[in-house]
């Protein structure tokens, strides 16, 4: 079944006076406004958290399993003003790249992190899951400013049963930002953006894209600041930043974020990348050769244009 049929099917689930608000997650990266996020709690006299729990067959269509098959859906409750009702949901869903290293795997729980905090949201409240997070998701969740307050709904795929957790709970003991001297965590109070200068001079758009996304991504541990703008044929533009984490391992690099935003563009499409930049401020660490490796996998034909910064 293609994935818009698939969509259009799980979209009949839901009572047809709230259609016209749902359907607009495919064109909008896989998100739901916050002005449709209360339209549709409203109208169906729910909360939030259930509205997430709802929406988790959506969010498993844009996984891309071939190594597992296992499939994790995930939706993000993001706060995108001060306002802290005014929350938009953020879905994300699992990516493995066929002949590449496990650790390459894009998990549920980043997707959806990582697909609110390019879209502009400020913090995470809670995220609903298909499957109990791994470990390694839950320290991911742990870099979020705020987490210890974080709510996690696991809505297990066998049996339906769900439960409620804080990530505190299920993150006994956790090493963070703070064991490493950080004192803010992902998505916490935006400082300045960092100055870069590129180290050969640019007038592309695209580097210059490139450069703006290294300048506000996230390295605290590393100051390996790094942005990656990748092209499809279609024309279409997707950018990303390098989103680190205390523990290192659950690290995103920009090509990663960037192939995460393309992902959730369109629920299960086969877009083709015709161009990638990746711009970073090299330090004692180096993302490119990890993104070129990766880019030989879902661009073969395509070569990894680099600028080094300063």
């Amino acid at each position: 079944m293609r994935p818009s049929s698939q969509f259009q099917k799980l979209l009949d689930v839901f009572p047809r006076y709230v259609h016209e608000y749902l359907q607009n997650i495919p064109r909008t990266g896989g998100m739901l406004s916050a002005k449709h996020c209360r339209a549709v709690m409203d109208a169906l006299h729910i909360s939030a958290e259930i509205l997430m729990q709802r929406l988790l067959p959506i969010a498993k269509l844009y996984c891309a399993t071939a190594i597992s098959d296992f499939q994790v859906g995930a939706v993000a409750k993001a706060g995108m003003t001060d306002n802290t009702g005014d929350v938009a949901l953020f879905l994300g869903a699992n990516i493995e790249f066929p002949a590449q290293a496990l650790t390459q795997t894009i998990h549920a729980e980043q997707s959806a992190i990582i697909n609110a905090w390019l879209q502009g949201a400020k913090r995470i409240s809670g995220i609903a899951v298909s499957a109990a997070p791994c470990g390694y998701c839950r320290q991911f969740l742990h870099e979020l400013e705020g987490s210890p307050n974080l709510k996690i709904s696991i809505h297990e795929q066998i049996g339906g049963k769900t439960t409620q957790h804080s990530l505190s709970d299920l993150l006994p003991a956790a090493f963070g930002p703070h064991e490493l001297g950080s004192t803010a965590g992902l998505m916490g109070s935006p400082a300045q953006p960092a100055d870069l200068n590129l180290k050969s001079r640019s007038d592309d758009p695209f580097v210059l894209e490139a450069k703006e996304a290294a300048q506000n991504s996230y390295a605290p541990y590393s100051q390996n600041l790094a942005g990656c703008v990748i092209k499809t044929v279609d024309g279409r533009k997707y950018t990303g930043r390098y989103a680190e984490n205390a523990a290192f391992n659950p690290s995103l690099t920009a090509l990663h974020t960037a192939i995460i935003r393309m992902a959730m563009d369109q629920p299960g499409s086969q877009t083709s990348i015709h161009r990638a930049v990746l711009v970073e401020r090299p330090t004692s660490i180096s993302q490119r050769p990890v993104c070129e490796l990766l880019l030989q996998t879902v661009a073969p034909n395509i070569h990894l244009e680099y600028f080094g910064a300063v």
